[in-house]
Order: C-alpha cells, then structure tokens, then sequence
C-alpha cells in the first residue's frame, strides 16, 4: 500500500511539470503576438491601400523599415509553365511561325496572377498567403473560409478593392486564430453576432 501511494504521489509532481513544458515548446502564431509590420512594393500601388486598411484596422503598427520588424507582407508573381506546341511529337515553341498548332491544355486550377504573402521576419517562414485569381467567384463555389492559405477572386477590381480584400481575409484569420476556435466563414443570410 505504501508504494502505491508514493507512485500517486509522485505521478501527480511529474504531470504538471510536463504540462508546463508542452506549453512552453509551443509557440505562438506571429499573426497574434506580432505587433510591426512591412508592407513591401506592390503592383499598382496596391501596398498603399493595404498600409491604409492596416492602420484603420490598427492591429499592426505599420512602418517603412523593413529591419527589425515583426512581420513582412510582400507580393510576388508565380512562375509561369512555359507552352509547347507539338509537331510530330516533337515539342516546338508556342511562338513559332511556321503554322500554328492549337495547344492542347488540361483544366486546371487557375494560377494566380499575384501572390500575397506574409512572413515572419526572423524565420523567413511563410505564415499567411493569398493568391489573386483573375476570374470571380462561381455562384455554385462556396466562400473560402479564412485560412494559412486563401484565394481572392480580383477579376474587375480595382487596387483598393483588392487591398480592402487582403485585409478583410487577414482579419478574419487572425481573428480567429486569437479566439482559439476554428475560423468559419460567414453563411449567407446569417447576421453576425
């Protein structure tokens, strides 16, 4: 009996210790504790309307320094497959000008014309990245709901329309990420609460 009381006793001063450094190896998200921010060059001003939703959202300071800062949004063009035409089963420039042959393409997911991402500044790492899409959203596609990665549809925006987009999805992530759940997208025709 008196070993299996010292066993007790002694499994309840280990658990909590082991609870404690659990909490400690997890790091929180930058998105939450990060309180600067860089808003990188973008095309077609598109940085000055999102250091504008930035600061009205005043979650981040936003600065013109890039050093030191806790977080960096930039954006950057995806690489683009280069198209071949067959002749013969010889691939052959899409350009060329001897006779044009129809390129033959499979569907696939739409490349995004921009990429939005932000990274953690220390680490390099990728936390959060949006890729503008060049087409709107189909009436039978769900909302994305806001995530690490997301998709904007931008077809017909224009530059502050798209940044008040970035920001909007941003926000919704990190607000979720600050309340600890899962990050639902709002259902139509559901008044928020």
């Amino acid at each position: 009996m008196g070993r299996l009381s010292l066993g007790v006793v002694l499994l309840l001063a280990v658990a909590p210790v082991c609870a404690q450094q659990q909490v400690a190896n997890k790091k929180p998200n930058e998105l939450i504790v990060g309180k600067l921010i860089y808003v990188a060059p973008m095309p077609n001003g598109i940085d000055k309307w999102v250091i504008d939703f930035l600061q009205r959202w005043g979650k981040y300071k936003v600065t013109s320094n890039p050093e030191g800062v806790d977080l960096v949004m930039k954006a950057y063009r995806p690489d683009k497959e280069t198209e071949w035409e067959m002749r013969q089963g010889i691939p052959q420039p899409s350009d060329s000008d001897k006779g044009r042959y129809p390129i033959h393409r499979k569907r696939r997911e739409d490349l995004p014309f921009v990429s939005i991402s932000v990274v953690d500044w220390v680490t390099d790492q990728q936390i959060w990245n949006a890729d503008m899409i060049n087409r709107g959203r189909k009436k039978n596609e769900p909302e994305l709901a806001p995530g690490p990665r997301t998709k904007i549809y931008a077809r017909d925006m224009t530059p502050d329309q798209i940044a008040q987009r970035i920001t909007m999805k941003l926000r919704e992530y990190v607000t979720g990420l600050e309340k600890g759940g899962p990050v639902k997208p709002p259902v139509a025709g559901e008044e928020k609460k």
